[in-house]
C-alpha cells in the first residue's frame, strides 16, 4: 500500500488512474483540479476536493498520483511534466500506478511514477521511465527504452529494442516496428505503422508511417 493519495486533475486520464488505484485496494482522498467548475464533482465514487491548495490540509503521510493525461499534444505533454516536478520541487512525492491485470516482467526496469493500465504488458529488458504511461492493452517488447513522460496508447504495440525519446505519443493501436529510434517529442497517429526512425519533433501518420509536420 502507498498510504493516502490524491490525483492531480480530474479528466478522463485521472478517472482510469483512480479504477486502477482502487483495484488494487490504495486509499485514495479524492482529486484536484484547477478548474474550479469541477469543484465538488464525484469521479468513481471520490470528490474533486479542490485546487492543489487542498494538499496543505494533509501532513507527511500523503502521496500524489498524476492524473493529468498526455493526449498527443506537445503542450498537454510538456504540461504533466511541469505539474509533477513543481509540486516535487515543493516536496511532495509521486508514486506509480499499476492495475492488478498489467503484465510485468521482473527482469524489466520501471520508474518510480510509472502508470501501467488494464492489461498492459511490459516485456524483459524494457526500461520505462518516471511519468510513463502504459495504457488499457499496451505492449511495451522486450529491450525497448522509454525515456521521461512517453505516452503509449492504448492497445498500441512497440515491438522490442526500440528506443523513445522523451514526452513522445504513440496513439491508440499504433506499432513501432523493431530496433527503431523515435527522437524526443514525437507524435504517432493513431493506428499508424512506424517502419523506420525519426529525428525529434515529428508527427507521423499512416501505414507506413510518413511526416507530416515538423514542429519548431
Amino acid at each position: 500500500m502507498s498510504g493516502l493519495l490524491i490525483i492531480i486533475g480530474s479528466g478522463g486520464h485521472a478517472a482510469v488512474v483512480a479504477d486502477a488505484l482502487l483495484a488494487h485496494g490504495e486509499r485514495v482522498l479524492g482529486f484536484t483540479d484547477a478548474d474550479h467548475s469541477r469543484h465538488g464533482l464525484s469521479i468513481c465514487g471520490l470528490p474533486v476536493l479542490g485546487d492543489d491548495r487542498v494538499l496543505d490540509e494533509h501532513g507527511p503521510m500523503l502521496k500524489l498520483v498524476n492524473g493529468i493525461g498526455g493526449i498527443g499534444i506537445p503542450a498537454s505533454n510538456g504540461l504533466r511534466g511541469r505539474v509533477q516536478r513543481s509540486l516535487e520541487a515543493k516536496g511532495w512525492r509521486f508514486v506509480g500506478v499499476r492495475h492488478p491485470s498489467a503484465v510485468v516482467s521482473p527482469f524489466s526496469r520501471l520508474g518510480d511514477t510509472v502508470q501501467l493500465l488494464a492489461n498492459s504488458v511490459i516485456q524483459a529488458g524494457a526500461s520505462v521511465g518516471n511519468g510513463c504511461i502504459v495504457n488499457t492493452a499496451a505492449v511495451v517488447e522486450h529491450d525497448v527504452v522509454l525515456e521521461e513522460f512517453v505516452h503509449v496508447s492504448c492497445r498500441a504495440v512497440v515491438c522490442g529494442n526500440v528506443q523513445i525519446g522523451a514526452r513522445s505519443h504513440i496513439g491508440a493501436g499504433a506499432v513501432v516496428k523493431q530496433g527503431l529510434v523515435l527522437g524526443s517529442d514525437t507524435v504517432v497517429g493513431a493506428g499508424s505503422v512506424v517502419l523506420k526512425s525519426f529525428a525529434a519533433g515529428a508527427t507521423l501518420i499512416g501505414v507506413p508511417a510518413r511526416v507530416m509536420k515538423e514542429r519548431e
